[in-house]
């Protein structure tokens, strides 16, 4: 976002009823209230008994850009613009396969690729993300850490048809988000 790469990750939180696990194919309401939202397709882990990985999907972080940018310039928390209602859309949850820096995550809008790239190409592994934030955060069973996003952020509008995938090395899709904004 035309900042100098992070030395160190940073996370930020979206509330419980941001959260959906739309069906495949649906449309997805977004609030009327929104101008310019941008899409960040993202490895999801959830979290298991021991606060471990137990499975993972792809999500799709979406952010309402204008409220945000009005907080960064004035140095504010982004949770408005980070928590509006549909703004952390989930797919289908699998086991993780052994490894994950392989996977692939895929968005396409209208037919065409915005983004792609390999878990291993990301800024910071998961699974240190995981780490990082269980040193000072309190996390319990069933939490959900997006991991971070490839370049190629754009803006959506609705009507956008939006196709999400977490594949494996050999094309097998994991997980998916198949979608209409409306």
């Amino acid at each position: 976002m035309g900042g100098q790469p992070l030395k160190s990750p940073r996370f930020f939180l979206k509330p419980w009823a941001a959260l959906a696990q739309p069906p495949v194919g649906c449309e997805m309401m977004l609030p009327t209230h929104l101008d310019e939202v941008h899409h960040e397709v993202e490895l999801v882990l959830k979290l298991g008994e021991d606060m471990g990985l137990s499975q993972i999907a792809v999500g799709l972080d979406l952010t309402d850009r204008n409220t945000q940018n009005i907080a960064k310039s004035e140095g504010m928390p982004w949770t408005q613009s980070k928590g509006f209602a549909n703004s952390a859309i989930v797919g289908n949850f699998v086991e993780p396969p052994v490894g994950l820096a392989h996977l692939r995550l895929e968005l396409a809008i209208n037919g065409e690729p915005r983004q792609e790239a390999t878990i291993g190409e990301m800024s910071f592994p998961p699974l240190d993300l995981l780490n990082s934030l269980s040193q000072w955060a309190p996390l319990e069973k069933g939490d959900l850490l997006f991991c971070g996003t490839p370049s190629g952020i754009g803006s959506l509008v609705r009507g956008d048809h939006i196709h999400a995938r977490l594949l494996r090395e050999d094309g097998t899709v994991l997980s998916e988000l198949d979608l209409v904004l409306v």
